[in-house]
C-alpha cells in the first residue's frame, strides 16, 4: 500500500511538472518567455512580443524602420502585439497599436541552446497590405515538427504603403519592415537554436506575394534561403499599387491637409491621430472592400533606403531574381472569396453598373486610358458572361472571372517566367483538398477557396478547440511533410509524390487534393492568360511594351 501511495505521489509530481521558463541571452537583452502546446501536445517554447524595430511613430511615421535598441532588463516576451489597421470583419478585432514592430519566436524545445541548429521557418502574415497579425500565423500545428518558426507584425494600410511617389515618402515601408525583421533573424536566430543559414520564408496572400517581393529587392538577399508562396505572386494586380500618389492625395484632402506638395502633405498626415487617420482610408474603398489593396507595394524612385525600384516583371523579363529555389501553390477556387464570401455588391447592381464600377472591381482604374476604360468593361463582359447577364444564376461565372482577375493569371505568368530562367528550381501546385469545413462552406458554392489550405497549416483556434477529422490529419501532416523537407534541403517531398519542378516551356504542377490522392498534371490551356494579356492594361507584359515604344 505504502510503495501504491509512493508511485501515485511520483506520477502526480510529474504530471505537475513545470520546467522553468525558457530564457535566451541575445547582444540586445535578456529574453524570457513561457512555454505552450502543440496540437500532438509537445510543450514548446514561445517568446511573444520581441521588438525589432524602434516605434514608428510622431516624427517616425512613413519612415523607413530603424534598428531596435538593447534593453537593460530581462524583456519578459509574453505578449502579442497587433498593428494598427483598417478594421474589416474577416479579421478579429484585437487592440491595436501603432508600435507594433515585434516578432514572435516558438522553439520546439523546453529550453533553446544555442548548441542546436534547426532549421528557420519565417512567417509573412496575409490581409491584402491592410490587416492581419502575426498571431494569425499560429505555432500549434507547425511545433509539432523540429523547426524554428517565426512569425511578426509589419506596418499595414497607409501605415505601411502610403507613398508620395517621390523621396519624401517613396513608399514599401511595410516590406522594409519585413526586411528588418529578416535582418533579426540573421543576427539573433542562432541563440534561440535556429540556422541562420536555413531560413524558408513562407506567407499566403499578401503574406505570399511579400514573400516573391522579397525576391526582387538587393537587400534581401542572403537574408533568407528558399520561399513559400500561398495565393500570391508579384505578379497579381492587386500587389503592386498604380496611382498611389493620388490615393494620398485623396487622403490627406479627406483630413484637411494641403495636398500639394507632399513635403507639407506628410507633415500634416504625421501629426493626425492614428485612429482617424484610419477611419478616413477606411473610405477609400468604393464597394465592399474593393479595391483590394488601396495602399500597396510601389516601384520606387531611387534613394539609400529602397526595397525595389524596377518593376519585377522587367527584372523577370531580364532575369535579375534571386536565385535560390520557390514553391509556390493557390487554391483550385481562389474566386470564390471575391465573388461569393466578399462580394463587390449585389450582382444585379453589379450588372447594372458594369461600366461604371467595373475599373474599381476588376483593378484597373489607374491602369487603363480613361477613354479605354468602359471599351475594356465591354471586353470582359463578353468574355465571361457572353450574352448573359450577371446574376446568383451564373454565380460560378462571376468565381471564375474574380478568380482569373485576382490570383490565377497571375499565378501563372509569374511561375512560368520564374522557372524559364533556368536557375533554381521552382515547384508549382494547386490545393484541392475539401474533406473539411473550408471557408467556402454554407456559402451555396462548394469549392476549395483563398485560404483553406492556411487552416491546415496555421489555425489559430486555441489548440484545445481543435478536433480534426481523419483526412484532415492526413492532409495537416502532408502539408507539415512538405514545409519540413522543403525547409530542410529545398525539395517538397512527401509519401507518395516526386513533386517535379515546373520545366522550361511547360506548366506542370502538383494537384494536392488529398494526402493519398496527389500527384503531377500538366496545363495545356492557357485561355484566361492570353485575354488578360490582350487587354490595354497596363501592367506586366504591357509594362514592356509600352516602354519599348
Amino acid at each position: 500500500m505504502r510503495l501504491l501511495v509512493i508511485l501515485l505521489h511520483i506520477t502526480y509530481l510529474l504530471a505537475s511538472y513545470e520546467p522553468p521558463a525558457p530564457l535566451v541571452h541575445t547582444s540586445l537583452g535578456s529574453i524570457r518567455g513561457y512555454h505552450k502546446y502543440s496540437l500532438e501536445g509537445r510543450r514548446f517554447s514561445a517568446f511573444e512580443g520581441i521588438p525589432y524595430g524602434q516605434p514608428p511613430v510622431g516624427d517616425f511615421r512613413f519612415e523607413a524602420p530603424r534598428n531596435v535598441l538593447p534593453w537593460n532588463t530581462t524583456l519578459d516576451a509574453r505578449t502579442l502585439f497587433v498593428c494598427s489597421q483598417v478594421k474589416n470583419s474577416f479579421f478579429a478585432d484585437k487592440p491595436d497599436q501603432e508600435d507594433c514592430l515585434y516578432l514572435n519566436v516558438y522553439v520546439p524545445k523546453e529550453q533553446p541552446s544555442e548548441n542546436d541548429n534547426f532549421d528557420v521557418v519565417v512567417k509573412i502574415h496575409g490581409g491584402a497590405f491592410t490587416y492581419g497579425d502575426g498571431s494569425v500565423a499560429s505555432p500549434g500545428f507547425i511545433m509539432d515538427r523540429d523547426l524554428v518558426y517565426v512569425n511578426f507584425n509589419y506596418r499595414l494600410g497607409p501605415l505601411g504603403f502610403l507613398s508620395t511617389g517621390d523621396n519624401i515618402v517613396p513608399g514599401n515601408n511595410g516590406l522594409k519592415d519585413q526586411q528588418l525583421a529578416l535582418q533579426w533573424v540573421q543576427t539573433h536566430i542562432k541563440r534561440f537554436g535556429g540556422n541562420p543559414n536555413s531560413v524558408t520564408l513562407m506567407g499566403q496572400s499578401a503574406g505570399s506575394a511579400s514573400v516573391h517581393f522579397h525576391y526582387f529587392s538587393p537587400k534581401s538577399r542572403g537574408l533568407f534561403h528558399r520561399g513559400l508562396s500561398q495565393s500570391g505572386t508579384v505578379l497579381m494586380p492587386w500587389a503592386i499599387q498604380a496611382g498611389a500618389l493620388k490615393e494620398t492625395q485623396k487622403l490627406a484632402a479627406s483630413l484637411n491637409c494641403e495636398n500639394s506638395d507632399t513635403r507639407m502633405m506628410i507633415s500634416c498626415l504625421k501629426h493626425i491621430p492614428v485612429h482617424h487617420l484610419l477611419l478616413k482610408a477606411k473610405e477609400l474603398f468604393r464597394f465592399n472592400i474593393f479595391p483590394l489593396t488601396p495602399f500597396a507595394p510601389v516601384v520606387e524612385v531611387e534613394s539609400d533606403s529602397a526595397f525595389m525600384t524596377k518593376h519585377p516583371y522587367l527584372q523577370l523579363s531580364s532575369g535579375e531574381v534571386y536565385d535560390i529555389p520557390w514553391l509556390a501553390w493557390r487554391a483550385s477556387d481562389e474566386g470564390i472569396f471575391l465573388g461569393v464570401l466578399a462580394p463587390p455588391a449585389p450582382y444585379d447592381e453589379i450588372e447594372k453598373h458594369w461600366d461604371e464600377w467595373s475599373p474599381w472591381i476588376f483593378n484597373y482604374e489607374f491602369t487603363v486610358a480613361e477613354s479605354q476604360k468602359t471599351a475594356v468593361a465591354h471586353k470582359i463582359k463578353s468574355y465571361y458572361f457572353p450574352n448573359e447577364k450577371v446574376s446568383h444564376k451564373n454565380v460560378k461565372k462571376f468565381v471564375d472571372l474574380m478568380g482569373d482577375r485576382y490570383f490565377n493569371v497571375g499565378f501563372e505568368q509569374a511561375i512560368t517566367m520564374q522557372a524559364n530562367l533556368g536557375k533554381s528550381p521552382v515547384y508549382a501546385g494547386i490545393y484541392c483538398f475539401n474533406k473539411t469545413n473550408g471557408l467556402a462552406k454554407g456559402s451555396g458554392v462548394d469549392g476549395v477557396t483563398h485560404g483553406d489550405d492556411n487552416l491546415l497549416l496555421h489555425d489559430d483556434k486555441p489548440i484545445r478547440d481543435i478536433r480534426l477529422s481523419t483526412p484532415e490529419t492526413d492532409i495537416k501532416n502532408f502539408l507539415l511533410d512538405i514545409l519540413s523537407s522543403y525547409a530542410k534541403n529545398g525539395k517538397p517531398e512527401a509519401t507518395g509524390i516526386n513533386w517535379e519542378p515546373v520545366a522550361q516551356g511547360k506548366f506542370n504542377y502538383l494537384l494536392m487534393c488529398d494526402a493519398d490522392d496527389s500527384h503531377m498534371v500538366e496545363k495545356v490551356e492557357f485561355g484566361a492568360e492570353q485575354f488578360w494579356e490582350s487587354l490595354d492594361i497596363k501592367e506586366n507584359g504591357n509594362i514592356k511594351r509600352n516602354e519599348l515604344k
